[in-house]
């Protein structure tokens, strides 16, 4: 895996919202691979673990939010690869403030790809997507001509970013990749109590001790991925020429029940338990069934494919929290 290892080799790359689960898990990788890193963030984790302090001590830290456009002018100039992770997330709360949302994730976004056309237009960019613009899929696995039918103001807006990220690649030469991801988890989760992911949530409530709780009967069948694959994803679709201007769907391809991520996160702590409820209402409106991945693409262009079988990954996940 020679390809990007040499890549980021004295590399100046950019994190935005790169103190959030998915940021601290690239930049600890890009460490290892002598990149210089620097995340921007509009908030610094207020307990700091381990783990976090010693990636903290190797890297640039500028805290501000990506509607800054001065600060975000200052801190895109002059870097060479730019992970632009940023934003808000949850589908069901960005329906309650859709406002927020749009300013936050369109105009953030926005702001950064501005700063990016006037400041540094030769930068290479990569903006993780969300599974969740497919919608309810019409057919498994899910494959990038999917129709998209967005249930979400999230989902809505996470879809006008990819064309934000791909209308730049075309028209200033940026050169933009768009990952969709499905439910990532693992460990170095940031500060913050909220979990990430819903299979975070249920690794984190069965390490606690208590009890998960399932909508329904929780047979709905979903792709969960391994933050370590995640990270070779994110790194190969930046180092991989034939990734620009492209959408990759990025999952685990395999599909496993909530009900049996429940058994497995109770299985793996040891203790927890799991309880059903019915669905609410909110939640209920933006549900889209099974979904699974099609990650074809993905194997031919980038060379990836994941490694992490589910069990396994749960168990890391739950000694990390341990």
């Amino acid at each position: 895996m020679n390809d990007h290892n040499n890549f980021y080799s004295g590399k100046k790359v950019l994190i935005t919202g790169g103190l959030g689960f998915i940021g601290l898990n690239v930049s600890q990788r890009l460490l290892e691979l002598g990149a210089i890193v620097t995340v921007l963030d509009n908030f610094m984790p207020t307990d700091v673990s381990k783990p976090l302090a010693e990636v903290l001590g190797h890297i640039k830290v500028a805290i501000a939010d990506i509607r800054d456009e001065e600060k975000v002018e200052r801190v895109v100039r002059d870097q060479e690869v730019i992970f632009n992770l940023a934003g808000k997330s949850g589908a069901a709360d960005s329906n309650k403030t859709p406002l927020n949302d749009l300013d936050v994730n369109c105009r953030g976004h926005l702001t950064v790809l501005e700063a990016c056309r006037a400041f540094n237009p030769g930068v290479t960019i990569v903006f993780p997507s969300s599974r969740l613009v497919y919608g309810k899929p019409l057919y498994l696995p899910v494959d990038e001509k999917h129709p998209l039918a967005p249930e979400s103001i999230y989902a809505a807006h996470k879809l006008a970013v990819e064309n934000y990220h791909l209308i730049y690649d075309k028209l200033h030469g940026l050169k933009a990749t768009v990952l969709r991801i499905s439910n990532p988890y693992g460990p170095f989760q940031a500060g913050e109590g909220r979990a990430y992911g819903i299979a975070n949530s249920f690794i984190q409530a069965a390490v606690s001790g208590r009890s998960i709780t399932l909508f329904g009967d929780g047979s709905q069948r979903r792709d969960y991925l391994y933050i370590d694959d995640l990270v070779i994803a994110l790194l190969r679709a930046a180092s991989v020429p034939e990734s620009r201007g492209r959408i990759y769907n990025i999952g685990d391809g395999q599909g496993t029940s909530l009900l049996e991520l429940a058994e497995m996160a109770v299985a793996a702590a040891g203790q927890g338990s799991i309880v059903h409820v019915p669905w609410p209402n909110e939640y209920m409106a933006i549900e889209t069934g099974d979904y699974l991945s099609d990650i074809s693409l993905a194997r031919h262009d980038l060379g990836w494919a994941p490694r992490a079988e589910i069990h396994e990954g749960i168990k890391r996940t739950v000694v990390s929290y341990q």
